[in-house]
C-alpha cells in the first residue's frame, strides 16, 4: 500500500471512528460485527501504520500514538454471525440491556456535546 493510498484510507477512518465505533460499541458490547467497518481490518491495520510512521518520522510523536492507540479497536470487529450471537445473549439479559440503553443515552448527549463544539 502507498503513502497516498493510506492518507485516503485514514481519511475515512478519522470521520468514521469516533461517531460509529462509538455507538456501535455500545450496542454490541464486547464484539461488533465486521462488516460494519469501512475497509477490511487487515487494509485499516496497514494504513493505520503507515500513517502513524509517517507521522513518527515527521516529529509528531503525539499523533503517530494517537493513530496506533485507535488500532486497538479493530480487536472488536469479528465475524457479523459471531457478533450477532454474542450480543443476542448480552441482550437477552434485562439489566444488561437496561445498561445498553443507558451506555447509549450518554453516547447521544456526547455526540450532541461534540456537534455543538463544531460549531463553534
Amino acid at each position: 500500500m502507498t503513502i497516498t493510498e493510506a492518507n485516503k484510507i485514514f481519511k475515512v477512518w478519522k470521520k468514521w471512528c469516533w461517531p460509529c465505533h462509538y455507538i456501535l460499541q455500545s450496542i454490541f458490547i464486547s464484539k461488533i460485527p465486521e462488516s460494519f467497518l469501512p475497509y477490511s481490518q487487515d487494509i485499516l491495520e496497514e494504513a493505520l501504520n503507515i500513517v502513524a510512521k509517517q507521522y513518527h518520522d515527521a516529529g509528531d510523536v503525539k499523533a503517530s500514538k494517537n493513530i496506533q492507540e485507535t488500532i486497538v479497536y479493530l480487536w472488536l470487529y469479528t465475524k457479523d454471525k459471531a457478533a450477532l450471537q454474542e450480543a443476542s445473549g448480552i441482550l437477552s439479559n434485562p439489566k444488561m440491556m437496561e445498561a445498553v440503553l443507558m451506555h447509549i443515552s450518554n453516547y447521544k448527549k456526547d455526540w450532541i456535546d461534540w456537534l455543538e463544539r463544531q460549531e463553534k
